[in-house]
């Protein structure tokens, strides 16, 4: 899967949403204005940040496992890259993405401090309101909770307004209704419906399909009882 693009017109929500959807495993590099930052992505979870000189260095480290070791870095102290060079940054609009996939090799578990879904929500609380409307064009439109909502929500710490948010989506409600019975103000209702919908949190409602009755079969069998009748 080639990935590339500018973040002024790709929020990393999204970015997420696309690497987690497949559980996509390789290098994220992002070009800031001020330095060149390595993501590594494992199934879809971003579970290291390492700064570079030039693009090419990343492509001459393949073993994950060597290449900490070589930096002097123990496993369980990666997760503070992340918050050196990413969370800082999920609010920054100029950068260029591209997302390399499956030429890094795990020889080990690694373990996971930010899931994916915590960042996509902390990703969707600075999205502008022109960002928003990405996904939550339609005030008429109506969410319901996914299947494993309860799985997924143990590894976010939601803030209390989207909790609230959460809580008002049940399958009937529409965006217009949450916004109302919610209290709170509509941009940051409408964030935390797309963190939400973003994470696999929620989802759009799926129509239920009526099944018509059959006209031409109604028809026919009269037709053939009248000609039974002859």
């Amino acid at each position: 899967m080639a990935l590339t693009g500018d973040l002024t017109t790709f929020s990393f929500a999204d970015i997420l949403q696309v690497l987690a959807k497949d559980k996509k495993s390789g290098v994220l590099l992002v070009e800031w204005k001020d330095m060149i930052v390595a993501y590594y992505v494992k199934d879809g979870e971003v579970i290291f940040a390492r700064p570079v000189d030039k693009v090419f260095r990343v492509y001459t480290d393949r073993n994950f496992d060597q290449l900490i070791s070589k930096l002097r870095i123990r496993k369980e102290d990666i997760h503070k890259t992340i918050e050196r060079f990413f969370l800082p940054r999920l609010d920054q609009k100029e950068g260029i993405f591209s997302f390399t996939p499956g030429f890094i090799k795990y020889d080990s578990e690694v373990p996971v401090r930010y899931s994916v879904e915590e960042l996509i929500m902390r990703a969707s609380r600075s999205l502008t309101e022109d960002e928003v409307e990405r996904k939550i064009s339609d005030e008429l439109l109506i969410f319901e909770k996914a299947p494993d909502v309860n799985e997924k929500v143990s590894r976010v710490n939601l803030t209390e307004e989207e909790k609230k948010v959460l809580s008002l989506v049940n399958g009937s409600r529409t965006v217009a209704e949450i916004r109302k019975e919610s209290g709170l103000d509509r941009l940051t209702v409408d964030r935390a419906l797309y963190g939400l919908l973003a994470a696999g949190i929620i989802r759009r409602k799926r129509k239920e399909r009526v099944q018509k009755p059959s006209i031409t079969l109604d028809l026919l069998a009269k037709i053939i009882e009248k000609i039974k009748q002859l």
